[in-house]
């Protein structure tokens, strides 16, 4: 049949001797694109050869040329396309050129297959087989746009737009031959309407409508596929537009013409939305990333690769601090806006996890307060913008969403649907951090009832398994039989502040304490709210190490946050320092801690852990799709292990009421020797004092550190302060240094300048602790540093100094830093004498995690890489960098160096002044 055409159509072709000229765009181009650009595009030109370009098909492809201009009868590409020459193109199970297509062809080629004259125009039909839409069917709304005064709502649904004055009622359709529209948006004053469609697989087209009368007001056409997104700039001058082609476009609105051109995205860009200002630009992509642009020079800022999954919302908060994107991993991520004019890393300050599905589309409220969030499970929620936490869920939609706004007055959320429907949700109130009910009213009572009462378990009288034993109580039993448990009944009064604790005295004994309440079930302690989930990586911990925690995600998670996983909860004490590093828990060193009374566990490789809060009394889990956990007065291990395996338990009572203690073995196991000691007492809040070994040989120059530490009793938290008594004349300490509240060490120095008077004899210092407990000052002896004497200056004297001028030597001086920023300073060494005689030029080493010494909680040394902080040999100064996390305490803090050699060189202590950022910002505009 193909055979038969072909000539039919050389006839026809050489009979006509071309009455009419053929024209590539208008004529060859179509067919081209129906039949043939499908595989031979220059993007992926099967064979090599390209098609979707004039160029590209007459240079051919690895066959050689594809036609020859003049012959039809040589020309490959038209034999094979009429069947005349194997293989048959397109492939005999698609569909070919028309006969009437084929003598286009062979006229035009006939013709000396002349290009275009002139550029080809970007947008073309797409020629495919019109298939009738059902009259009942319900179009989907594909997108919706409210003007700024709410005047005007506009409503957009495949081939039509719908226009609806709301204070007059006048409603207009405007048609719109490009088909989907992906987006919409008014103008500032409300009287031009964007629009952003185009042809799937042909171009992009952002139309400029006027809003009175529907009429199209400019078409901007730049774009190689269909568009997603198309935005106005703030003051109305730029109109920024991306899609499927992976650029963005920046448009003059006034001559639509394109003044930049956006490259370096890897798929499709869903969502732009410019900075208050206009300055900056950010682009959601599919790639799995957010960029930020400048819009004036083009310059990509920054690329914000947290996100794991497809990015398909983003927003500027109102005040343009802040960054905000909404991924297909189900999360909300906001970044800090730091790259305002220049390339800067913008640190992540929050990651959410809002929903069980991707999050569609998101939009800000009027006020800035509220942030509506849909998914495309058809979920509707709304988030606090000052702490990024979910206020409250919406009715269910019922169908994916695919676009929404909120009103004038920030009570409803208006959201389209994929089943041709639109809408309204109201909005739950919004209530300002903190302002909701507290976790407890309670203030803690502590009470001083004397000595505890003795009591014997075979003197007791046990009623229904249970025996009263009355307030403050010391009983002794044992656990003879398998699954044996004692339960001790106590009062107590609300509020009160108890401690129950629990040892073996004899045998194999593992204790565990259960408290039950009036009814006899398990007491609840808390409930503890997951906001981000992730799992552990490279290996286990077991149920006593303190670091390395390795999470899935850890860039998102922050310093001070509790980690729940297997039932025990700990808290994140220090930040990952490296690609080989993992999280350090509370305490930092030492066997770690545990919060609320849970238990240390082991954990696995892979076990799932979710980052939690506690929930205020009353207060309602956020709907984000995660779980809640409850946890209730139970534990059996001392969770701060100063006791080692017996158990302790914290008790603040919920009410006046009848409260008991259950004593058993963790594992149900029981013996003749399996006694214990249960403990029902006030609880007593204290701490102990101490100090570490110091090298008494402090060499003069330079200085030596003394560890301070604490020991915190029945949950005091408060800080302490260590003094030291009077030092020599000449000599130099930081002290007075305070342990932080909730920490349990700081870190004293030392030093002694060149030239100091040697004492005649050696120097022994006291140091003493004091803090303000229930107001009241409880001072302790935390030890004595004995027999001090002056060495020889050292082979190395370190010294910090600022990055910008020279300090005196042995001057103090302040380095501020605001909080949630990194600033410099640099190390400077004095280079001596070695035990040798020589010169020291040799490499010096400060550390590695815990090279800063001192520092506040918070604030560490950082980009130390996987060789630690040091000078290189023969170099005596290099940048240090240094780090205020946002949960650092506000302050002045001492802080110094400590360099590894002759037994620890500790520098002359400087300053560091932790400021709050946007109180500098403020002053400083």
């Amino acid at each position: 049949m193909r055979t038969h055409c072909i000539f039919l159509l050389l006839a026809v072709c050489y009979s006509s001797m071309n009455a009419f000229a053929v024209d590539f765009v208008e004529d060859v181009a179509p067919i081209l694109q129906t039949y043939c650009v499908g595989c031979h595009a220059e993007d992926d030109a099967q064979g090599g050869l390209a098609m979707d370009t004039h160029a590209a098909l007459i240079s051919g492809g690895d066959s050689g040329l594809a036609l020859t201009p003049g012959v039809v009868s040589a020309s490959r590409m038209f034999l094979m396309a009429s069947g005349k020459l194997e293989p048959v193109m397109p492939p005999d199970d698609m569909e070919g050129p028309s006969e009437e297509e084929l003598a286009i062809l062979a006229d035009w080629i006939e013709e000396g297959a002349e290009g275009p004259d002139g550029d080809m125009p970007i947008r073309r039909e797409l020629k495919t087989p019109k298939i009738a839409t059902s009259s009942d069917a319900n179009l989907p709304v594909t997108a919706i746009a409210r003007s700024s005064d709410g005047a005007w709502h506009a409503t957009a649904k495949f081939g039509a737009i719908t226009l609806v004055n709301l204070a007059s009622g006048e409603s207009m359709e405007v048609a719109n031959p490009w088909g989907k529209v992906n987006s919409l948006q008014f103008n500032g004053d409300g009287t031009q309407l964007l629009a952003a469609s185009g042809l799937t697989g042909g171009y992009g087209q952002a139309t400029l409508f006027n809003v009175a009368d529907g009429s199209v007001r400019q078409e901007l056409v730049g774009h190689s596929d269909v568009l997603y997104a198309a935005e106005f700039s703030p003051d109305g001058k730029r109109i920024a537009t991306a899609g499927y082609d992976r650029k963005i476009l920046i448009w003059d609105t006034g001559n639509g013409k394109v003044v930049q051109e956006l490259l370096g995205h890897n798929g499709a860009i869903f969502d732009l939305a410019f900075s208050p200002d206009g300055a900056l630009l950010i682009s959601a992509c599919a790639d799995e990333t957010v960029k930020v642009w400048d819009v004036a020079t083009g310059q990509r800022l920054d690329t914000l690769s947290q996100p794991e999954g497809e990015v398909n919302s983003v927003l500027f908060s109102k005040d343009g601090r802040w960054m905000l994107a909404g991924s297909a991993d189900n999360r909300l991520r906001v970044w800090k806006l730091v790259s305002k004019s220049e390339p800067a890393i913008n640190p992540i300050v929050q990651t959410r996890f809002v929903d069980e599905s991707p999050i569609s589309g998101m939009t800000l409220t009027p006020d800035g307060r509220g942030l509506v969030i849909v998914s495309e499970a058809g979920n509707a929620k709304l988030l606090r913008t000052d702490d990024w936490s979910v206020v409250g869920a919406m009715e269910p939609l019922g169908q994916t969403p695919s676009d929404l706004f909120v009103s004038a007055d920030g009570t409803n959320a208006t959201i389209a649907l994929m089943d041709g429907r639109v809408v309204d949700r109201v909005l739950p109130e919004i209530m300002r951090r903190g302002s909701g009910p507290k976790r407890t009213t309670l203030e803690p009572v502590y009470l001083d009832l004397g000595p505890l009462v003795s009591l014997e378990e075979s003197k007791l009288n046990f009623i229904d398994g249970v025996a009263d034993v009355g307030r403050g109580c010391e009983v002794t039993g044992s656990l003879t039989t398998m699954g044996e448990e004692d339960c001790y009944r106590f009062s107590a009064g609300r509020g009160e502040a108890w401690m129950i604790e629990a040892d073996a005295t004899s045998g194999d004994l593992d204790p565990k304490i259960v408290l039950l309440d009036e009814a006899g079930h398990p007491l609840l302690r808390t409930r503890l709210q997951a906001i981000r989930d992730t799992y552990f990586t490279f290996r286990g911990k077991n149920s006593g190490q303190v670091n390395d925690f390795r999470l899935f995600g850890w860039q998102e998670i922050g310093l001070n946050q509790y980690l729940y996983s297997s039932g025990e909860v700990t808290k994140t004490w220090r930040h990952p320092r490296g690609p080989d590093s993992g999280f350090d828990v509370y305490p930092g060193a030492g066997n770690r801690h545990t919060y609320f009374g849970t238990t240390h566990t082991t954990h696995a490789l892979g076990e799932p852990a979710y980052v939690v809060r506690e929930l205020r009394l009353g207060e309602e889990p956020e709907a984000n799709g995660l779980p809640v956990f409850d946890v209730i007065y139970e534990n059996d291990d001392d969770p701060s292990r100063m006791a080692g395996e017996s158990s302790r338990l914290d008790f603040v009572a919920p009410r006046d009421g009848d409260f008991t203690v259950c004593v058993g073995d963790t594992r149900g196991h029981s013996g003749d020797d399996f006694r214990y000691r249960l403990r029902i007492r006030p609880a007593a809040p204290s701490y102990s004092a101490s100090i570490g070994k110091m090298n008494a040989s402090i060499p003069a120059g330079a200085g030596r550190k003394i560890d301070l530490n604490v020991q915190r009793i029945d949950g005091f938290d408060g800080p302490v302060t260590f003094e030291i008594g009077d030092l020599p004349s000449g000599w130099h300490s930081n002290f007075p240094v305070v342990v932080e509240a909730n920490q349990r060490s700081a870190e004293g120095a030392i030093f002694i300048p060149i030239g100091t008077q040697t004492p005649a004899e050696k120097v022994d210092l006291r140091v003493t602790a004091k803090a303000e407990i229930l107001d009241r000052r409880v001072e302790r002896r935390a030890g004595t540093i004995t027999g001090l004497t002056v060495g020889t200056p050292p082979s190395v004297i370190p010294m910090i100094q600022p990055v910008d001028r020279d300090v005196p030597e042995n001057k103090d001086w302040t380095l501020v830093i605001p909080r949630g920023t990194t600033v410099s300073a640099r190390i400077v060494l004095r280079r001596g004498k070695d035990t040798k005689g020589k010169v020291n030029n040799g490499e010096i080493r400060f550390g590695k995690e815990g090279s800063g010494h001192n520092a506040a909680h918070g604030v560490y040394v950082d980009n130390i890489g996987l060789s630690g902080l040091l000078v290189l040999p023969n170099e005596n100064e290099r940048e240090l960098f240094i780090t205020a996390d946002p949960v650092a305490a506000l302050g002045k803090r001492s802080f110094f160096l400590i360099a590894e050699t002759d037994g620890g060189v500790a520098s002359f202590p400087i300053t560091i002044d932790v400021q709050d950022a946007a109180a500098l910002s403020a002053s400083a505009e």
